[in-house]
C-alpha cells in the first residue's frame, strides 16, 4: 500500500487567516479556519507517513467528502509521496543556452569608494585592464554561439566604472546589434555606473540604445559622502547629483534603478529609499557592504535594526499597494515576484548557468563579483568552457549539497545564498551564508506576510509585480 506524506511546508498567519507556503514546490494556499485542511494540518498525522486509510480516520464526513479532499490535496501537491525525488545529474546543464553576458569592459574606476571588494588602498597606483574590442567582439559572438534557440539576450557592461571606456561600449552595441539582426535574435543592454561621467552625449545614447541602468548611489550626501569618494579624498555626491538629475529628468524608456550599499551605522534607510525616488528612481535596492572589515561591516545589532527597518518599509508597501500605489523598494519586490511565480530554486542565482562574466582578456568566471577569482574561473571566449571544472561546479553548488540548508523552509527561495558572499565571509564559495541565515528567514517570512496580505486584498497588484519584472500574469485565486 502506498505510503503518502503532507509536503514539506512553512504555515503562517495573516490578520488571523491562516496559508502555507509548499518549501519544495512554491505553492501557498490559504486554509480556512475550521476546515477538514486545517484538521489535517494540525494531526499528529502530518508529521509522518500514513495511508489514505489512516487519513480517512483523522477527518470528519461521508467517504466521498474524505475522498474529495485526498483529491483536492494531491492535486495541489499538498499530500505527496513518502520520498520526494532527489535532483537528478546535472551534467545535463552544459545544455542549458546562455543567456547573459556580463562585460567587465575596464577595471579602473575614478572613485576609490573604502568598502569596495575591487579597491584595496594602493589599488589606483596599479595600472588596471581595459577591454578592447576585439575581446568584446569574441566575447558578443560567444553569447551569440553559446545561446542555443533562445531569442532574447542581455549584454551587461560592468568595471569599475564602465564609462571610463565608452567608445568600446558604443562600437560593442553596434556590433551585437549587427549580429542579432542577422541572426534573428533580440539584445538588451545594462550597465551599473557610479554616475560621475554622465553628460549629455552619454545620456543620449544610453536612452537611444535602450541601456537597462543601475546606479550606485548610497543615499543624502552625508551618508553617500562618507565612504564614496574620488581618489584624493573629495566627495563625489555634489559631482553625481547634476549629473543625476539630468539622466533621470529625461524620459527614459527603461527604468533607472539606485543600488545602495549599507555600511556601518547605516541608519534611516526610509530616509534613503524616498530622497533617491524622490530624485527620479523607479526603484530602489539595498545590500548589506560584502566585508570582513570591521570598519565597514553591520553588526549583529544593525542588522537587527536594518531588519525592523525593511518591516517598517514592507507596511508602508502594503499600505499604497492597496491603493493601487506601488512603491519601488527592490528587495521586497523581488521577494514577492518569486512568491507569486513560484519558484524554487536549486542554486541562489543564473551564476555559471545561465549567466558568465567576461574579464578585460576574455576569461570567463561565474558571475562579475567573482570575476578574476581564481576559484570562479571556467575558461575563456577563445577556448570556451571548461566543462570539467563548470559541470563539477554545478554539481557541488546544488541545493542538496549544502547540508545545513537540509530541511530549512527558506531553502527553496534563497538556496543557501550569494556565492560571492559565502567566498568572503564562509570563506568558501559553495558554503552557505550561515552568517545572514536566521536573518533571510525573518526576511522572507515578512515577504510570505506580504504576499498572503496582497493575495487577498489586491490580487491584481500581484500580478502587476509580476508583469513589472517582465512575467505573464499568473494570479490564481488562494485555495
Amino acid at each position: 500500500m502506498e505510503m503518502m506524506k503532507i509536503a514539506d511546508h512553512k504555515r503562517f498567519q495573516v490578520n488571523g487567516d491562516e496559508f502555507v507556503f509548499l518549501t519544495q514546490t512554491g505553492g501557498i494556499f490559504e486554509v480556512e479556519n475550521g476546515s477538514e485542511t486545517q484538521r489535517v494540518l494540525n494531526h499528529d498525522i502530518a508529521r509522518k507517513n500514513f495511508t489514505k486509510q489512516a487519513f480517512y480516520s483523522v477527518l470528519k464526513g461521508n467517504r466521498s467528502d474524505k475522498e474529495s479532499l485526498w483529491n483536492h490535496l494531491a492535486d495541489n501537491r499538498i499530500l505527496t509521496g513518502q520520498l520526494m525525488p532527489k535532483h537528478k545529474s546535472m551534467t545535463h546543464l552544459r545544455k542549458i543556452p546562455l543567456k547573459t553576458l556580463v562585460l567587465h569592459v575596464t577595471q579602473s574606476c575614478n572613485l576609490m569608494c573604502h568598502y569596495c571588494y575591487h579597491s584595496p588602498k594602493d589599488w589606483h597606483k596599479t595600472p588596471q585592464l581595459s577591454m578592447e574590442l576585439a575581446v568584446a567582439e569574441k566575447a558578443v559572438d560567444f553569447l551569440f554561439e553559446q545561446s542555443g534557440k533562445l531569442e532574447d539576450l542581455v549584454l551587461v557592461f560592468f568595471g569599475g566604472e564602465p564609462l571610463l571606456n565608452f567608445k568600446l561600449i558604443s562600437n560593442t552595441i553596434t556590433y551585437a546589434d549587427e549580429k542579432a539582426r542577422k541572426q534573428g535574435k533580440r539584445i538588451e543592454y545594462a550597465m551599473t555606473t557610479n554616475g560621475t561621467l554622465l553628460t549629455d552625449k552619454t545620456i543620449r545614447f544610453i536612452h537611444d540604445n535602450k541601456i537597462g541602468t543601475t546606479v550606485s548611489l548610497d543615499g543624502t550626501q552625508k551618508v553617500h559622502d562618507r565612504f564614496r569618494r574620488f581618489p584624493d579624498g573629495s566627495p563625489s555626491y555634489n559631482v553625481i547629483l547634476p549629473k543625476l538629475k539630468k539622466f533621470l529628468g529625461e524620459k527614459s524608456p527603461k527604468p533607472v534603478v539606485a543600488r545602495v550599499t549599507l555600511a556601518r551605522d547605516a541608519k534611516n534607510i526610509s530616509k534613503t529609499l524616498f530622497h533617491l525616488l524622490d530624485l527620479g528612481f523607479s526603484e530602489v535596492g539595498f545590500a548589506p557592504v560584502t566585508t570582513m572589515d570591521p570598519d565597514f561591516q553591520l553588526g549583529s545589532g544593525q542588522m537587527t535594526h536594518l531588519l525592523e527597518q525593511f518591516q517598517e518599509l514592507s507596511e508602508m508597501f502594503i499600505n499604497l499597494a492597496l491603493e493601487d500605489q506601488f512603491l519601488g523598494f527592490t528587495n521586497l519586490v523581488d521577494i514577492l515576484v518569486t512568491l507569486h511565480e513560484g519558484e524554487v530554486k536549486l542554486y541562489p542565482c543564473g551564476a555559471g548557468i545561465g549567466m558568465f562574466s567576461v574579464d578585460p582578456e576574455g576569461g570567463l568566471f561565474l558571475c562579475q563579483r567573482l570575476t578574476n577569482e581564481p576559484s570562479a574561473g571556467m575558461g575563456d571566449i577563445f577556448n570556451g568552457l571548461d566543462h570539467k571544472k563548470l559541470e563539477k561546479f554545478r554539481q557541488d553548488a546544488l541545493l542538496d549539497k549544502k547540508k545545513d540548508c537540509n530541511g530549512c523552509w527558506a531553502a527553496s527561495i534563497c538556496a543557501g545564498g550569494c556565492y560571492h558572499e559565502a567566498k568572503i565571509r564562509e570563506g568558501h564559495l559553495l558554503s552557505p551564508n550561515l552568517h545572514y541565515c536566521e536573518w533571510i528567514k525573518t526576511w522572507i517570512e515578512t515577504g510570505l506576510n506580504v504576499y498572503g496580505r496582497l493575495a487577498r486584498e489586491a490580487p491584481l497588484f500581484l500580478d502587476k509585480l509580476s508583469m513589472l519584472r517582465g512575467h505573464e500574469p499568473l494570479f490564481n485565486s488562494l485555495v
